[in-house]
């Protein structure tokens, strides 16, 4: 009878952490990003065109601003051509793959040292020529602090009035009592959602973070994990991310071609088949996978 009420206490605590949905109605997104620059081995490439099927929106990292405002590629090119590149997008398209670009200021380059509209037609003009879905903001900068929140403000504002109806997002960590609360306030519905990359947060510390952006955007957050080193998101962290809160908007990947053993030390795709074996479950998966969770807290504490 004790070990009864035990399991049932534990469910209970789990259900009211909205860990334990009666309902999957939501379809969750599985984001991921596709870095350019990245040497990877080359038994395992992992191309722009090897996006697993099963993804649905594949994110450029990165593009940004040069001195006359314009937007280069060239950190995205690093290992390939443009064309090349371009070539890969149709490709992946044509498998009803969504394919977004990021957007990141330099060190050379911030964004309060610049035009943001005439940055934003010119982001506008790469969009129509390498046929984009749709545009990311990476919240990182070097900017003077003093401009930040004002700077990405108007960031979004700009970049939103040039590309109308196409999807903006917004990926950060850095909290709601930090620039990203005004931001996000003041934002929230040019954004079509945020995405968290707190890669170096433990599952409670993503959570909590997910709640406090939550407050602004209410369950519009997608939750970001990491394959590889430095601060790689342990495996059974990544399902119990994935499991918790069908209500989220789904979750991220750093990135595709970094989810290989070289990186990882892991089977090609680890963190990829984990999220996609676990974030979309019918009811009765949803319950099994929670009841072997329990089960294994239940075996490791008593």
């Amino acid at each position: 009878m004790y070990l009864l009420k035990l399991f049932l206490s534990l469910y209970i605590y789990i259900y009211n952490m909205n860990c334990f949905p009666l309902k999957n109605n939501n379809k969750q997104l599985f984001t991921c990003y596709w870095g350019g620059y990245f040497d990877n081995d080359k038994q395992y490439p992992q191309t722009l065109d090897m996006v697993p099927n099963f993804i649905d929106i594949v994110i450029l990292a990165f593009v940004g601003p040069i001195k006359n405002s314009k937007i280069e590629t060239t950190f995205l090119c690093s290992n390939y051509s443009a064309e090349t590149i371009k070539m890969w997008i149709k490709k992946v398209q044509q498998r009803g793959i969504k394919v977004y670009v990021s957007i990141l200021d330099t060190p050379d380059t911030h964004w309060d040292s610049i035009n943001l509209d005439i940055f934003s037609k010119s982001l506008k003009e790469l969009i129509v020529d390498w046929n984009l879905d749709g545009v990311d903001i990476d919240a990182e900068s070097g900017m003077n602090s003093e401009n930040y929140v004002n700077t990405f403000i108007n960031l979004i504002n700009s970049v939103k009035t040039e590309i109308c109806n196409l999807p903006l997002t917004y990926t950060c960590y850095m909290g709601t009592d930090g620039p990203d609360g005004d931001i996000l306030r003041a934002t929230k519905d040019k954004l079509e959602y945020i995405q968290l990359m707190a890669y170096f947060f433990d599952y409670n510390s993503m959570i909590m973070l997910y709640n406090d952006y939550k407050t602004i955007m209410d369950d519009n957050i997608i939750i970001g994990v990491k394959a590889g080193e430095p601060d790689m998101t342990d495996l059974n962290e990544v399902k119990k991310l994935c499991l918790w809160n069908t209500n989220k908007k789904g979750m991220m990947l750093w990135t595709f071609n970094r989810d290989t053993p070289q990186y990882t030390n892991q089977p090609l795709f680890s963190w990829l088949h984990i999220i996609n074996n676990n974030l979309n479950l019918n009811k009765i998966n949803y319950i099994l996978e929670y009841l072997n969770i329990t089960k294994t807290l239940f075996l490791k504490y008593f």
